[in-house]
């Protein structure tokens, strides 16, 4: 199959009703449906090939989904790059996942040419090598895992395998043509089992630009805004706000990306009457449970394995706490880097998602946090050891160590421990991490010690450890 299937389908069905709102603008199933034939015209003119790697560096917008469906109609891959990332991280994505092109808003200066796809598109052409190999499979999609680190990989997706997620999804979320999501996360993290599920439905997307509090719940309103999909980050802000504004239309609030605290929870639920159900999405097995049952009993859960998905506790401790594996529809096809199929990667149908916690009674799930301590930036994952990677390529730092410190309305900030050769100077460091790093992944503090804790036997290093004192 072909996931433009779903949006073909969808506006045949509904060819007037709305797809996408931003601010005043309004695009209809049917133009969405159009204009993605149409860019897909351009760009078969522009000689791509089926199984092409194209990377897709915009910011959310109609063209942002208009350009994937797109893509897919000519066969390429999609590969997201956020646009907060720096030019450096944009060519390391491009070489190791052997781009064609990339599309963004301003050509690029390391490229074979550039032409205008549309008005703020612009067709930077590459020339990798070697040129990829998808292997055989119908792939869609491929989402890069981390930015700059030697151990960056690919997470490849099949059209049918997303197909197989979205509709596992939907069994939870129920989405209908009758709901409005007001989408709120950056589209290049975020986009499979939320955007292409909510066109498969017919469901209204009205794209909230503006976070803030006052402005996020009078365009609810304005929209009557059915569906919230958010980190806790957005829901802080909404939590704090003093206005006389509702959200009475809303049936469901999702949180997601990264933990909720209970005073998040509290706070929010007490200012809107309105529970939020927190779900476990994981790139390489999309959203595997949500808590749509029990959201303010259990709040901390993410609640119960959706249907076909099972949850199994590895090694569990004496509190009943061990490495979380999950088995169930979906699941990710291939690494690309290197090329590692999903059958080898976990023969026995088991994938581990690197998180650690436990199952109640009732088959609820609880997080205890992540083995490998991601960071988690307002709704994004970041991986400590791509900022390690850049911190121990400068003259002065022998190790490093990056972690991220809870923030009462970001999630976390990065901090980071340095052993330093000789005197390097935090400006010095954070000078040179600016150069190599988007600006939410630079640290707000380095800490110099004499050493970075390890494990005594595989010299890993410790991670969820104060600082200790140089």
């Amino acid at each position: 199959m072909n996931l433009t299937e779903l949006l073909d389908r969808t506006a045949s069905s509904w060819p007037n009703k709305m797809a996408l709102i931003d601010a005043d603008a309004g695009v209809s199933y049917a133009d969405l449906a159009n204009q993605s034939r149409m860019l897909a015209a351009q760009l078969k003119a522009a000689h791509f090939s089926e199984g092409c790697r194209i990377g897709l560096c915009l910011p959310n917008s109609c063209n942002y989904i208009a350009l994937t469906f797109a893509l897919w109609r000519i066969g390429a891959v999609v590969v997201p790059i956020p646009t907060e990332s720096t030019e450096s991280e944009r060519a390391n994505i491009a070489t190791m996942m052997q781009l064609e092109a990339i599309l963004s808003r301003k050509p690029r200066a390391q490229s074979k040419g550039s032409e205008r796809l549309a008005p703020d598109v612009f067709i930077s052409q590459l020339n990798p090598e070697p040129p990829p190999d998808n292997h055989g499979l119908n792939l869609a999609f491929i989402r890069f895992t981390s930015g700059t680190t030697a151990q960056s990989k690919g997470v490849a997706l099949c059209h049918e395998t997303i197909h197989e997620r979205v509709i596992a999804a939907n069994q939870a979320l129920q989405i209908s043509p009758a709901d409005t999501v007001m989408w709120c996360l950056p589209m290049s993290h975020h986009f499979l089992v939320t955007i292409v599920l909510y066109i498969s439905q017919g469901a209204t997307i009205v794209l909230a630009r503006h976070i803030l509090s006052r402005q996020f719940l009078d365009s609810v309103n304005r929209w009557q805004g059915t569906v919230l999909y958010a980190a806790p980050f957005h829901y802080s802000l909404l939590a704090r706000d003093g206005s006389e504004l509702n959200l009475g239309s809303v049936r469901l609030a999702v949180s997601t990306t990264c933990g909720l605290t209970e005073a998040v929870a509290d706070c929010f639920r007490e200012r809107f009457g309105l529970p939020l159900s927190q779900a476990l999405g994981v790139i390489e097995l999309g959203l595997v449970c949500v808590n749509v049952d029990e959201p303010v009993s259990r709040w901390n859960s993410v609640g119960r394995p959706m249907s076909k998905f099972a949850v199994n506790v590895k090694n569990p401790d004496s509190n009943g706490y061990g490495e979380i594996e999950v088995s169930g529809p979906g699941f990710f096809d291939a690494y690309t880097h290197p090329w590692t199929p999903r059958e080898r990667l976990m023969p026995d149908g088991w994938f581990s998602t690197g998180d650690f916690g436990r199952v109640d009674a009732e088959g609820y799930l609880y997080l205890a946090g992540r083995k490998s301590a991601v960071i988690n930036l307002a709704g994004r994952k970041v991986f400590p050891e791509e900022i390690e990677f850049v911190l121990n390529r400068h003259p002065s730092v022998k190790e490093s160590r990056a972690y991220g410190i809870l923030h009462p309305h970001l999630g976390e900030v990065v901090e980071a421990e340095v052993v330093l050769k000789d005197s390097g100077t935090p400006d010095a460091l954070r000078d040179f991490c600016r150069l190599h790093l988007s600006a939410d992944k630079v640290p707000s503090f380095f800490h110099p010690v004499a050493f970075i804790n390890k494990t005594a036997t595989t010299h890993k290093i410790m991670r969820h450890l104060s600082p200790p004192v140089a």
